[in-house]
């Protein structure tokens, strides 16, 4: 928990400010220089957006709102364990059929209800409430709407704008696609001209922003916040599901055929056109900088050279006939924003919307499941009121009995040596168990015994291991490494097909102290399995592995190795 911003820094002489969490961010030091000495900034962070609860059939839909503060660290906040991120309410999902203007009456439902749920904010982002926090302090908080997160069309209603605008800036419809910057929209200004078109004067400034008859928006009169500030950058809409699935990868299916795009860059190598590659990079440089888990100015710098280099070389698509004019394009205009809102919120990994997407399974799918489908909305609530009920109570249990242990591994099947070279494709598995039993005999157990083909082995699919520390991540990332064959399941379902993943393993330790990839290799891993006693005792599990050619063979224009796999 945090209770005050911070400014942090990369370096001693503190010249590299770093920005990850909410609290290093420039949002927090500007609301804090508003508030009287002594006052606590209590960020409110919302997150809304629709999600079918129907299978097969029906139109069944649930309309959750979620809330969050910034003070909590968001590797807390956006893992649905730690229950950081809760429940607020449902909004109606009612056509209004029955209105002339249904789609203008959607839009006005809406910011009724989110008046309605905002509303404690407004007194008590001015006055402060006094709480007792986590640390046992007694200090005034003001909760005060600092980010609200959801998809474009979600962002455009909150805005109050049509959906071939930005919700964040004044840029005209055929500069969507432009690389420059226009004024930023204004909250006081924006409910002045709703105001003004209520009363019936039309105000030219309502048609030419793109404004909807929305004449009482939610964030009217919340205080300290600015809600086209508070509109955050979207990494899976804007980047992922936008920017890469939506456009490049039909632009560059259009000029190389259907390809396996799960490997991006190297798909394009041998096109004609260089630039194509070099403009893919820059694009592709861009999604990975702004995932990034802390920021320092290098790495803005970084991003925003990135996002230039792609408007630089972004007519080679339009030579290439892929596209015949880049204006109007306005997830491609959003990223005109990043630069910024990582320098006012911390990283943008705090604010993705799949955190969001992954509670509708626990706060929606999971408590429409528990219904009979008749009014599912109060019926939802209830069974969510009695799950956290059942979770509060186990938490205390689990407090109350400190030596708690969770059970072992449901994940490990006993495997003989002939399995394993029959269908994982181990094909030289005992003779290079033998090997290494040799070079690194185990620190326990029997001596003498070697591997046969009919020794069993307790294997893994899959198994967890934390990182190394990596700079701009987060120091408890994971990754979980899948190994298993062909699976059945069922007669009716299609069997899961084989996945062996492939992982950088220390070859030459001497060379990896020259850091980059030296020393790294890339390997297949085939097996994970652990030792049986007759053949020693290893405090962890080992694997059985693929090689591939060493990374020699740089190629310049997609910046990647070239490699293959040993005959």
């Amino acid at each position: 928990m945090a209770y005050a911003p911070e400014k942090v820094y990369t370096d001693s002489n503190g010249q590299t400010w770093c920005f990850d969490e909410m609290w290093t961010g420039d949002w927090w030091w500007e609301t804090q220089s508003r508030l009287p000495a002594g006052a606590t900034v209590s960020p409110v962070i919302l997150a809304s957006d629709k999600t079918e609860l129907s299978r097969f059939k029906g139109d069944k839909m649930a309309w959750p709102v979620y809330l969050t503060i910034g003070n909590v660290s968001k590797h807390i906040r956006h893992r649905p364990a730690h229950h950081a991120l809760i429940l607020v309410g449902y909004l109606p999902v009612s056509k209004l059929e029955t209105f002339e203007n249904n789609s203008v009456a959607r839009y006005r439902l809406f910011h009724y209800c989110m008046r309605r749920l905002v509303e404690p904010l407004v007194v008590a982002g001015q006055e402060g409430v006094e709480m007792v926090c986590a640390d046992g302090l007694i200090r005034r908080v003001y909760p005060v709407l600092a980010a609200f997160i959801g998809d474009h069309p979600k962002q455009c209603l909150v805005a109050c704008c049509t959906e071939n605008r930005c919700p964040k800036c004044h840029v005209p419809a055929d500069q969507r696609g432009a690389p420059f910057k226009f004024p930023a929209c204004n909250q006081v200004q924006t409910t002045h001209v709703l105001l003004v078109q209520a009363s019936g004067e039309y105000p030219p400034e309502f048609i030419a922003e793109g404004l909807r008859p929305i004449f009482s928006p939610f964030w009217a009169n919340l205080p300290h916040s600015d809600i086209f500030t508070c509109i955050t950058s979207d990494i899976l809409h804007q980047l992922h599901q936008g920017i890469i699935k939506d456009h490049l990868k039909k632009w560059c299916t259009a000029i190389v055929g259907k390809k396996m795009f799960d490997i991006f860059v190297p798909a394009l190598v041998g096109t004609p056109n260089a630039n194509v590659i070099r403009a893919s990079r820059a694009l592709l440089d861009f999604v990975y900088l702004a995932q990034y888990h802390s920021h320092t100015d290098e790495t803005l710098q970084a991003l925003q050279d990135a996002f230039n280099d792609f408007h630089a070389l972004k007519d080679v698509f339009i030579e290439l006939g892929c596209r015949k004019h880049f204006n109007n394009i306005p997830k491609l205009h959003s990223l005109v924003h990043y630069v910024k809102s990582i320098r006012l919120f911390g990283s943008l990994d705090g604010f993705n919307t799949e955190n969001s997407e992954w509670l509708h399974i626990e706060y929606a799918k999971k408590a429409y499941a528990a219904t009979n489908r008749k009014d599912y909305t109060i019926q939802m609530t209830k069974w969510l009121n009695r799950q956290e009920a059942i979770i509060w109570f186990n938490s205390y249990l689990r407090w109350c009995d400190s030596s708690h242990a969770t059970g072992g591994s449901d994940d490990e099947n006993s495997r003989t040596a002939q399995f394993l070279v029959q269908h994982h494709g181990a094909v030289a598995f005992v003779e290079a168990l033998q090997k290494f039993l040799t070079n690194q005999p185990p620190a326990a157990g029997p001596q003498g015994f070697q591997p046969t083909l009919h020794d069993r082995f307790d294997c893994f699919s899959n198994v967890q291991i934390p990182l190394h520390p990596l700079e701009h991540l987060s120091d408890d990332e994971t990754a979980r490494i899948r190994c298993h064959p062909e699976r059945a399941n069922g007669p009716r379902k299609a069997p899961t097909p084989a996945r062996y993943d492939t992982v950088l393993m220390q070859d030459d330790e001497q060379g990896r102290g020259m850091g980059g990839l030296q020393g790294l290799r890339v390997v297949e891993v085939r097996v994970i399995f652990r030792l049986p006693p007759h053949l020693g005792l290893y405090p962890h599990p080992l694997a059985y592995v693929h090689l591939f050619k060493p990374l020699r063979a740089f190629d310049r224009n997609i910046k990647m190795f070239y490699f293959g796999c040993l005959t």
